[in-house]
């Protein structure tokens, strides 16, 4: 899989954790609006908040982190393409200044 589709396929998850976040709130935020919750049943929904919002927040560090880590090897891919190129450079150059001393 490439790099490009990895950060896709992250940012799709992440698109998804987070639509399932706010079916859930909204699902929350209607028991809510009835009306007809004591105050035990309230608490025990701002619980069910909490713990869902640190999933989603979990979820979303985690999915970050992968992210970082996509963009770290790409990074490093470039930096050893470029120093394999600079290290065919030297030896060229090498290669010139040895002639030009072999031939004084």
């Amino acid at each position: 899989m490439s790099q490009n589709e990895s950060l896709e396929k992250l940012q799709k998850t992440r698109r998804e954790n987070e639509e399932a976040y706010l079916k859930v709130k909204a699902f929350l935020d209607g028991f809510r609006a009835r009306g007809q919750l004591n105050p035990r049943d309230d608490e025990f929904l701002v619980l069910m908040e909490f713990v869902i919002k640190g999933f989603k927040n979990h979820g979303n560090d985690i999915i970050t982190a992968f992210e970082n880590q996509v963009k770290f090897n790409q990074t490093i891919t470039e930096m050893q393409t470029k120093i394999t190129e600079l290290e065919k450079q030297i030896n060229r150059l090498q290669t010139t200044l040895d002639r030009m001393y072999q031939d004084r």
